[in-house]
């Protein structure tokens, strides 16, 4: 089966997300940050509720000076109307009584002399600027209702993560609950005889970094993960992917098609089909796509950390995304002298930030781990000379 392009591969996965769609669950507005909109936030009511103030102060009707006429109640309904020529005392976001034509700030007003129950207005400063002369003009430092949002509007579209911003937005306009995508179930199967789980590897066996790693890569994208480790047998193999029904199954190693690479001939064994099976990138050129009989898709993972790291990030987001409703985020475009061209064939490539430019890691090679230690993004090596890369984010 010949090499499929990149970005090919890529929006083919995205697909196969499409095709089987997250389920919902509708959860409490404090369990909901980072989680993915299933139905659009619309406002449940005015924000803000009813006019408010926007300061401390008073509220006045009429001239000054005015008559103190009691407080407004904080969180109260608009009171009893301010006849002209009085004021009460108002906190910021108190709803203000009928009749008010301004607040006037706390700073911009003082008591009459003579007359401790009656407020006038400070006299300005000289050195004042125009916008703080304390005269209140009608309307001022009032926030009327509806003046963010008004019921039934649309606040938070279908398919973006919440964040505490929109978390509080939703609060605001009176949410308690809301519908998101449920996390996508991902069984991870570790393979590899030469793997051990602990301690220091004897010359020859190899610890096993995915174990400890890909769980909490996995679980940072969202998904919520159970990991099985196998032999290498074709059996168990066989035997795992006839009886898994997760959202998607993740396996590590077997790709590349030799005599102990298990993947494609446990995927056929098992009446899968492969979508694809060698991808043109570097590292992880063996990546292998497929769905096991039963339609559950299969991302078999190179079994060389950095590349199995770089397939993860390449295409399991693109699933993600098929899955969510969204398309595939686009690259950001990254301008760097250290990533030649390398035609049709994408290399991934570990990168930091240095005074602004992005500078390429030296440590490049499949098997190696620490370039991406250390990396802020992963670079997609330009198609032509004087292209920018694209900018592969990390989720950590």
């Amino acid at each position: 089966m010949s090499s499929t392009g990149w970005e090919a591969a890529r929006e083919l996965v995205r697909q196969a997300g499409a095709a089987r769609p997250l389920a919902v669950e509708s959860i409490p507005l404090d369990r909901a940050d980072r989680r993915t909109l299933a139905v659009a936030v619309h406002a449940l009511v005015d924000l803000p509720t009813a006019d408010v103030s926007a300061m401390d102060g008073w509220v006045v009707a009429g001239d000054g000076p005015w008559r103190l006429d009691g407080a407004v109640a904080m969180g109260a309904p608009p009171a009893r109307r301010l006849q002209a020529g009085t004021a009460r005392v108002v906190t910021t976001g108190a709803a203000v009584p009928p009749g008010t034509v301004a607040v006037l700030r706390a700073e911009h007003g003082v008591p009459v002399p003579e007359h401790p129950d009656w407020l006038r207005a400070a006299a300005p400063s000289p050195a004042s600027a125009p916008s703080s002369a304390p005269a209140p003009l009608a309307g001022r430092d009032i926030r009327r209702r509806g003046e963010e949002l008004r019921r039934g509007e649309a606040l938070i579209p279908v398919g973006v993560r919440m964040t505490p911003p929109r978390l509080a937005l939703a609060a605001a306009a009176g949410h308690d609950t809301l519908d998101v995508l449920a996390h996508p179930r991902v069984q991870l199967i570790v393979t590899g005889d030469e793997l051990i789980a602990a301690g220091r590897p004897a010359p020859g066996a190899v610890r096993d970094a995915f174990g400890p790693s890909l769980p909490a890569l996995l679980e940072r994208l969202g998904a919520a993960t159970a990991t099985r480790r196998i032999p290498d047998r074709l059996d168990p193999f066989i035997e795992l992917l006839a009886e898994a029904r997760p959202d998607v199954i993740v396996t590590t190693g077997g790709t590349a098609g030799g005599h102990g690479d298990l993947l494609r001939r446990a995927i056929v064994a098992e009446g899968g089909t492969i979508d694809f099976a060698g991808v043109a990138m570097r590292p992880g050129h063996p990546v292998l796509f497929a769905r096991t009989s039963a339609g559950v898709p299969v991302l078999g993972l190179p079994g060389n950390p950095l590349a199995a790291f770089t397939c993860l990030l390449s295409f399991l987001p693109p699933w993600l995304d098929g899955a969510s409703g969204r398309p595939i985020a686009a690259l950001d475009e990254v301008r760097t002298h250290d990533l030649p061209a390398t035609g049709s064939h994408r290399r991934l490539t570990p990168f930091t930030w240095v005074g602004g430019r992005a500078v390429a890691s030296p440590w490049t090679g499949s098997a190696m781990l620490r370039g991406l230690a250390d990396a802020d993004g992963l670079l997609a090596s330009p198609v032509a000379p004087g292209e920018p890369a694209g900018l592969l984010p990390l989720p950590w």
